[in-house]
């Protein structure tokens, strides 16, 4: 049941991600939420970011955006990142039966913080056309996962893929005046899913997000899988990076 289907493995290609609905339980979510509600007020102790019990706490401005290896500071976050309903998938698309786990990351959005993210392939943030990175397995060697925790909806800063930007490769947008010349608006995708479901999405993928609007918290919880010996750079947190069977 865990299992890549044809329909998954030909949207992660061509359109640059597939989406699992349901893929946790309304107890599994309160307890991820929960445990994203000790990193948010850990956070507020805070003035700049700052590593706290083994998890790099990101602020800009005094405002939260993410906490990275999160799962140092909540191990509770560690299982749900290894879990099969993930890792099945993510082996079929890596074509290993192991992985470099990188990313391991709480996304915040809270009501006026006034975070956003902008356009951008998670090949940049990777390292890829650097000596940090190598495809080793010719498909881009990497998945990132998004689980939403919160209702994500059109006033909250949903995330928007432009589909099909996967197939141009590593673009460098971080290096554009304007990355958004380099994908067409009108096509934009927005992730509106419940608590529970999971994004698997590619690193060509574009995508971004804006503010939230709303008067409710939107927040994620994102792992990032790596074929072995792909990656070269050491990532921030305490046990970041560690090997996982994928089966």
């Amino acid at each position: 049941m865990f299992e890549l289907t044809a329909d998954e493995e030909r949207d992660f290609y061509h359109r640059g991600f597939f989406i699992r609905t349901d893929v946790f339980n309304q107890s599994e979510i309160t307890e991820i939420s929960s445990a994203l509600d000790v990193l948010y007020a850990l956070s507020r102790l805070l003035e700049q970011t700052t590593v706290l019990n083994g998890t790099q706490f990101v602020l800009e401005k005094g405002v939260l955006r993410r906490a990275v290896w999160c799962g140092a500071a909540q191990p509770v976050l560690l299982n749900y990142s290894q879990d099969r309903r993930i890792t099945v998938a993510v082996s079929a698309l890596l074509r290993s039966r192991e992985a470099q786990h990188l990313i391991c990351q709480a996304h915040f959005k809270m009501p006026g913080d006034g975070v956003g993210f902008r356009w951008h392939q998670d090949s940049e943030n990777r390292g890829y056309g650097t000596s940090d990175w190598t495809d080793v397995n010719g498909t881009g060697s990497y998945v990132q996962t998004l689980i939403a925790v919160d209702p994500m909806t059109n006033e909250n800063g949903p995330i928007l893929f432009a589909p099909g930007s996967c197939k141009r490769g590593h673009l460098g947008l971080n290096q554009m005046e304007d990355p958004s010349l380099a994908f067409d608006s009108k096509t934009l995708i927005s992730l509106l899913v419940s608590p529970g479901a999971v994004a698997f999405v590619g690193p060509y993928t574009i995508h971004g997000s804006l503010p939230n609007s709303s008067s409710a918290p939107r927040r994620i919880f994102i792992n990032g899988y790596a074929c072995p010996n792909a990656n070269k750079r050491k990532y921030p947190g305490v046990g970041s990076g560690r090997m996982l069977e994928l089966r």
